[in-house]
């Protein structure tokens, strides 16, 4: 062997040694498009507590992903240990989701310096250990019959008020934002004061699902499982609530005063725990769960925890942490903070410092928000309106503030004036208890579907619920009315409309409407008697109206066919005319 093939030898050698790829589950000789994969670096031995350097803070890895069309994603790492979980070992890894099939290249930059992970100057620090190693590998086509999120990839602002799977469809939330500590959990290491045990979902567990150290994680990722069965389909969780109302769920793996305290350890991060989290995530977007990350809570304390409330290092070091451990996951938001007006009021221009400096360290351009505190969020949101940093909301109304769907509508006015529609969000209301869930499908959860918005549901006890099931119906009536719309109705191209009702109930803030004009209309009637009139001048075609009962999720009596062109009276429900209903109305045919 001459000695330049000898060099390239000793070359290709030294990459196969130091980099490796771990591909999707579901797939064991390929990677698959839109499921997640690791690629794998030898580089530096160090420990999750070292701190000359820091393997976090003074080490930065990227890696330059390219599609076969050229198209680039520049993907930030971290440190992983030995790999399996343990906090002393040489592995650097990246997380990545592939959009395209086909072949794929990488390059990774390993930069060393003083703070170097959170300085986004690509040439910041010094190039080290494995920088500029490269590779290739391919990626199948999207699998059709992948579980949850993995067969429609990335969940994206498309410009409305409904977020787009990039390969699916257009989605309604319809989630839970009970307990914020969800995180709380005894069977995560390091997980002091733990919250929850969630015993009572145990039994949900089924096998083959994860499981770490033996048999821990069952009771959280049972509960997954059961949320799943009932078609809920995001949780709303933080990731660092020291300081705050529960002072038990953190990343960090050093010395911390749950209460909060400028000399806590929040510049080294937990390998085995935040594996544990990342196992639990993965699990919930193969069960068709939306991640709703909260990255700072309301007390006072939390917010000045990070850097005293500022955009320094350790925040900066937090929010790349975070991006770069779980930002591959298809479906998921950053929420800046819970009630960020709230007792430290973090100001405007803060948030925006936050969101674009996450905006710079997510690749995947994530949807981006903010939650406010208070009985309407005018005063909070109002300077956020057209601001391209954010793609979303998260509104916080009192109890009974939200009712009949007319803080939705106003704010979908107030978002498309301002030249940004956004989805709109209600993720704390009145709150849901058993004796609280017939209220809230009538007042809520249909006038705030058929006004165009979206839900997340508070529950009673809501640091201390373990057990989902006591609110079961309300699971239930969410689903069919979130499946009403989605089989039914072309509901991203709909307008609410309540005017072109006449006559109809006055009960309960009165009726519905949720048009497409002249193609099809969703009425939801509190009381159906009386049920109105329906304005359809200027109209053509023939249409058919059905009857849908929100209480079982089924279509009852026979179809009407009718002639618009004119007003149309909706006539009585097959039965049970003093409870709600709704009513669907579609253009079958044009004028003969």
């Amino acid at each position: 062997m001459s000695k330049k093939q000898m060099k390239k030898y000793l070359l290709w050698l030294t990459a196969l040694f130091m980099t490796h790829v771990t591909l999707a589950k579901e797939s064991s000789d390929h990677c698959r498009q839109w499921h997640p994969m690791e690629i794998h670096f030898r580089g530096p031995e160090t420990n999750e507590m070292d701190t000359e350097p820091n393997p976090f803070l003074d080490y930065r890895l990227q890696v330059l992903l390219t599609s076969p069309e050229g198209v680039q994603y520049n993907v930030p790492g971290f440190f992983n240990g030995d790999g399996n979980g343990g906090g002393n070992g040489n592995v650097w890894t990246v997380r990545f989701t592939p959009d395209r099939d086909g072949e794929w290249t990488y390059v990774a930059s390993f930069r060393q310096g003083v703070n170097v992970a959170i300085k986004i100057d690509s040439k910041a620090g010094q190039p080290t250990a494995f920088d500029g190693q490269s590779g290739s590998f391919a990626v199948l086509a999207r699998d059709n019959d992948a579980p949850g999120f993995l067969k429609w990839g990335r969940l994206e602002y498309v410009g409305g008020h409904y977020l787009k799977f990039a390969d699916g469809p257009y989605w309604i939330k319809g989630g839970t934002d009970t307990p914020e500590d969800l995180l709380s959990f005894e069977d995560f290491d390091n997980t002091p004061n733990a919250g929850h045990r969630y015993s009572a979902h145990i039994a949900d567990w089924q096998q083959g699902d994860p499981v770490w150290k033996g048999d821990k994680g069952k009771g959280l990722i049972g509960l997954l499982n059961y949320l799943a069965s009932q078609h809920v389909n995001s949780i709303y969780f933080l990731v660092q609530n020291i300081g705050g109302d529960g002072k038990n769920v953190w990343p960090f793996a050093g010395e911390i005063d749950p209460d909060g305290n400028p000399k806590n350890d929040n510049l080294h991060y937990d390998v085995s725990k935040l594996d544990q989290w990342n196992m639990v995530f993965e699990h919930a977007q193969r069960k068709g769960i939306f991640l709703h990350f909260v990255l700072n809570e309301a007390e006072e304390m939390n917010k000045l925890e990070l850097d005293n409330a500022e955009l320094g290092f350790e925040r900066k070091l937090f929010y790349r942490e975070i991006i770069a451990r779980f930002g591959h996951h298809n479906a998921l938001q950053w929420n800046l903070s819970e009630e960020y007006d709230l007792a430290l009021d973090l100001g405007p221009e803060r948030i925006r410092d936050f969101a674009r400096y996450i905006k710079d360290v997510d690749p995947y351009d994530h949807p981006i928000t903010v939650h406010n505190e208070g009985r309407d969020p005018e005063p909070s949101w109002l300077q956020f309106l057209g601001e391209e940093l954010l793609s979303t909301t998260s509104f916080q109304y009192y109890e009974n503030s939200a009712k009949w769907g007319e803080r939705v509508e106003k704010w979908r006015r107030l978002t498309e004036i301002a030249g940004r529609p956004l989805p709109i969000n209600l993720d704390e209301f009145m709150l849901l208890s058993p004796a609280s869930q017939e209220q809230i499908r009538k007042e809520i959860l249909w006038p705030t579907y058929l006004s165009g918005g979206h839900l997340e549901y508070i529950l009673e006890k809501y640091l201390r619920n373990d057990n989902f099931k006591s609110v079961e119906k309300m699971w239930q009536w969410t689903w069919f009315a979130r499946r009403f719309m989605q089989e039914n109705l072309p509901f991203w191209d709909m307008e609410p409309d309540d005017l072109l009702l006449m006559y109809g109930t006055k009960e309960l803030g009165g009726v519905q409407v949720f048009a497409k004009s002249g193609e099809v209309y969703a009425i939801y009637l509190p009381v159906a008697e009386p049920s109105g009139d329906l304005t359809m001048w200027r109209v053509h075609g023939t249409f058919e109206q059905r009857w849908y009962n929100p209480r079982t999720g089924r279509f009852q009596g026979k179809p009407r066919h009718f002639q618009a062109g004119s007003i149309v009276s909706l006539g009585a429900p097959p039965n049970d005319s003093l409870e709600d209903w709704v009513i669907l109305i579609r253009k079958i045919s044009e004028s003969k």
